[in-house]
């Protein structure tokens, strides 16, 4: 049976809505790919875990002086609450987190630029800000379009540097607020934590020659909120399930294992779950090949290697051997293969990246009206993913070292943290 980029993209219609971790609709999208991966006719199941949630009740957020305004603001999920009558206390816009600035950010009520990542946010923390600002979107949206993202304390974050009053606000807002020189400010925030339920599809297919050698193929279905996710990354779920389509019909020399992950957008757990629950089963794992965004009309196709020398040389000249073009280098990404690659399993990553101005990524705008994607280039990655899963799965003797180069291991380990961990 071939493959069928057509096919590939009447699913990945049916799967154009929102499907944040542990909604009902990331459930409702597991379910019909697990209908899908039934109708194949092989072996498929769904496996749940635990995420930690949380959920916000209000999130207020008003200049009292100079001026008095109320600015729509979001909460971020899991951040701590605010005090009875909510928290008052000076802003501090902080433009960077230089030494100089944090210094400055005691007990003030902070406003950063760009997105809360962990090193700012235990900038902050150990400098004892009173609470924490983003902004998201740009300065010339339109108050139609919500550009006022809902984020999350991650567990990475409060865990090792405790929690933190925080929320986001719109570019436009924020800029006003310095503009005019807001000085004091009023919050309320009001959220509750819990353990929320995810869960990934799994589907196997056994290997007719050497079934003690595994090769695992992932893709993650989950979204972020206000986006239906289309290109990040039901392109790659629906490659996947073209994928097993065709070995189920022409079946494999080795074990294949097949994994829709939920929940890739609040950091990985999806392929954090699944490899914790069988980790006494990888070191059958020979590779994993992870599909993640594809099928942008403009934009160029890149094979990110976590292996080792020779395995990006190999990768390259298959993909020139095809005789599609493909950008072949050794670098990590982040999505599921990370879990893989840090218990020793080599991993190729096949993307389609959109050109600039013609991808929309964590966005609105990642929706089919955006009309920035369509099934032939979809094919493209989808014709790359089935030669290169022929070629390795047929191979008298598996052609890729089951080795991680130092540097990718050293790049996995900054990315999971791990580099600071042994520091502490």
């Amino acid at each position: 049976m071939s493959v069928s980029a057509h096919r590939a993209f009447s699913l990945l219609k049916e799967l154009a809505y929102e499907k944040v971790s542990c909604s009902p609709e990331e459930k409702k999208a597991a379910l019909r790919l697990l209908e899908e991966a039934k109708s194949c006719g092989v072996e498929a199941h769904l496996e749940e875990f635990s995420v930690a949630c949380g959920k916000v009740h209000q999130a207020k957020l008003t200049v009292t002086a100079p001026y008095v305004k109320e600015y729509e603001v979001t909460g971020y999920e899991r951040a701590k609450s605010t005090p009875e009558g909510g928290l008052e206390g000076e802003l501090y816009y902080a433009e960077n987190l230089l030494p100089l600035h944090l210094e400055r950010a005691k007990g003030k009520i902070v406003l950063m630029n760009g997105r809360l990542r962990r090193a700012d946010y235990e900038k902050l923390q150990k400098a004892g800000a009173a609470a924490i600002l983003t902004f998201s979107g740009t300065t010339i949206d339109r108050l139609s379009d919500t550009d006022c993202d809902i984020r999350k304390l991650r567990e990475t974050l409060t865990e090792p540097f405790g929690d933190a009053v925080a929320m986001n606000l719109r570019a436009a807002d924020a800029a006003e607020m310095v503009r005019r020189g807001a000085k004091t400010l009023k919050l309320e925030l009001e959220g509750e934590n819990y353990d929320g339920t995810s869960q990934n599809v799994c589907a196997v297919i056994p290997g007719t020659e050497k079934p003690e050698e595994i090769i695992s193929f992932g893709a993650h279905y989950d979204s972020v909120y206000f986006s239906t996710g289309v290109y990040d990354n039901i392109s790659g779920s629906v490659i996947l399930m073209e994928l097993l389509r065709h070995f189920a019909a022409n079946p494999p020399a080795r074990t294949l294992k097949f994994h829709w992950y939920g929940s890739e957008e609040q950091g990985l757990l999806g392929s954090k779950a699944w490899t914790k629950a069988h980790e006494e089963e990888l070191s059958a794992h020979r590779l994993m090949i992870n599909v993640d965004v594809a099928a942008p009309t403009l934009g160029h196709n890149i094979a990110l290697v976590m292996a080792n020398d020779k395995a990006v040389g190999y990768v390259d000249g298959l993909m020139l051997e095809l005789g599609s073009p493909c950008e072949v280098k050794a670098d990590i990404y982040s999505s599921d293969s990370i879990p893989f690659a840090d218990k020793g399993v080599p991993a190729v990553n096949l993307c389609r990246f959109g050109a600039p101005g013609a991808n929309y990524i964590h966005d609105r705008r990642d929706n089919l009206k955006s009309r920035y994607i369509d099934e032939k280039a979809l094919d493209i990655t989808l014709q790359q993913a089935l030669m290169f899963a022929q070629r390795v799965d047929g191979a008298k003797v598996f052609p890729i070292e089951r080795k991680v180069s130092d540097e990718i291991v050293k790049k996995v380990d900054e990315y999971l943290f791990k580099k600071e961990e042994k520091k502490a």
